[in-house]
């Protein structure tokens, strides 16, 4: 049994080894019996994704001992009810003391550390937001977005600053408490090397300071700050949290808890500004200007 503590959670991924994570691996775990095999009892969600590379069908099941997820193509992998672990739902038995585990590769690599993950993750009560992310004398800046708007050039061109260090690329694990958000940065960020990952140069928590969400805007425009409401802040964390789409109603009501606890303790902003390289100093000021 493999085990990896990824933002801020313990992990053991049941008959797998997984060499990209190697880097969050918790040294001195064992070789145990695995869970027996789940069967799936009622069909939660079914839903399409993008992964592997395409718009892929995506179920999930419930079953009696957690959380079967099913993506068309790739092995099925189950969850337990509290997240701790994950294993393919076909899975034998390992005898004690062995160590030859299989290699997850290709498809089920995407499914295992992105919408398995990203599952697993929230039953433990930490959201993964479709994020960049990066930090400024202390302050963390979240940059919203969907892909191809610009969030991890932004970040990317931040971290290039000896100012300004990378927290995230695309995924944000955060947690809210009464101390505010949290951002867990010791995650795997899929897009980067294992020698580019942030996590070596990051603490494993990071206090949010601001949330901004990427709005394009015409060429010949000044970036631009706005602030939101906290109706219209809420409603951006819910449309670009990773995974909601395979939340049961339990977690979809969490989920909405947590958006809204977010959007009242952390200033959201809309940023606009013409995605050109040009620009980013102007963006890079005005974010240090509101620090």
């Amino acid at each position: 049994m493999a085990s990896y503590r990824l933002a801020g959670q313990d992990f053991s991924f049941d008959g797998l080894t997984v060499p990209e994570l190697s880097l969050f691996g918790i040294k001195g775990t064992d070789q145990t019996a695995l869970l027996p095999a789940p069967v799936p009892l009622a069909l939660s969600c079914r839903t399409m994704g993008w992964v592997g590379g395409e718009q892929r069908e995506v179920e999930v099941w419930s079953a009696r001992n957690g959380t079967i997820l099913k993506v068309r193509g790739g092995s099925d992998f189950f969850i337990s009810h509290d997240g701790s672990r994950i294993s393919r739902s076909d899975c034998v038995v390992i005898e004690e003391g062995q160590s030859d585990l299989p290699e997850v590769t290709g498809l089920d690599l995407e499914i295992l550390l992105g919408p398995a993950l990203v599952l697993a993750l929230a039953l433990r009560g930490v959201w993964c937001l479709h994020a960049s992310a990066a930090v400024f004398g202390g302050r963390t800046f979240v940059f919203l977005g969907e892909s191809g708007q610009g969030k991890s050039t932004l970040a990317a061109y931040l971290s290039g600053e000896r100012k300004w260090r990378l927290v995230a690329d695309d995924i944000l694990p955060v947690t809210i408490g009464p101390a505010g958000m949290v951002a867990w940065p010791h995650f795997p960020q899929r897009k980067l090397s294992t020698q580019a990952q942030p996590a070596t140069r990051l603490p494993a928590r990071l206090p949010v300071d601001r949330i901004c969400v990427l709005s394009p805007v015409d060429k010949s425009a000044l970036p631009d700050l706005l602030l939101l409401l906290s109706r219209q802040a809420q409603q951006t964390l819910v449309s670009h949290t990773a995974g909601a789409r395979l939340f049961d109603p339990s977690l979809l009501a969490a989920h909405l808890a947590f958006c809204a606890e977010a959007a009242r303790q952390v200033l959201v902003y809309k940023l606009g500004y013409p995605h050109n390289r040009d620009t980013l100093s102007k963006v890079e000021l005005m974010l240090e200007i509101t620090c």
